[in-house]
């Protein structure tokens, strides 16, 4: 195994090589002179007048067939490509606005917590400071704990009223009385 014969690919004469030569050196000639008139300023120059004058003659054919489009989109009750921009527009508001609003509600809670921190340290100082040490009193238990204990709630029956004429309420209360139309004629006679 050790005496396999191996293939003779470097003795033997290959005969494409010329032809793969050939086609480098024809290749490097092309690369060369069509990259030396690619960058001239003549051939940018006539580059940008052919494409001027191919978009202005296409310019009728793509208008017609952007009036067709929108036509056909608005037959099969589809969005057109500016009702697609409008909308977008009008989320990346939206968007704006929410980021704007959570900023705003961030700091509205941290604020919110420091006002919490301060006024429950500030009272418990002033508690401390205001308050004397409690008297000993001779009132008896029972009444203390009366006193102290939570209010009964009444055994009356309670309604539930929906927010909608609560609202309603609301609404009328900030508004002034209306004057019945015997009280608006008589200061009016």
């Amino acid at each position: 195994m050790a005496d396999s014969p191996q293939p003779e690919t470097n003795n033997a004469i290959d005969l494409l090589e010329p032809w793969r030569e050939l086609r480098e050196a024809y290749v490097k000639v092309w690369a060369k002179s069509l990259g030396e008139a690619v960058n001239s300023d003549e051939y940018a120059k006539t580059s940008g007048a052919l494409l001027e004058t191919a978009l202005t003659a296409a310019a009728p054919f793509r208008d017609a067939q952007k009036k067709v489009m929108v036509g056909a989109l608005e037959q099969l009750n589809m969005p057109s490509r500016a009702e697609f921009l409008s909308l977008a527009e009008r989320m990346t508001h939206v968007e704006v606005l929410l980021d704007d609003m959570d900023a705003k509600l961030t700091q509205i809670h941290k604020l919110a917590v420091k006002a919490v921190e301060q006024s429950a340290a500030k009272p418990a100082a002033a508690v401390a400071v205001a308050e004397p040490t409690p008297r000993v009193t001779a009132e008896p238990t029972a009444t203390k704990a009366a006193a102290h204990a939570a209010p009964i709630p009444s055994a009356a029956p309670t309604t539930t009223h929906s927010a909608a004429p609560s609202a309603h309420k609301t609404e009328n209360a900030n508004k002034p009385p209306k004057m019945s139309n015997k009280s608006a004629t008589k200061g009016s006679k």
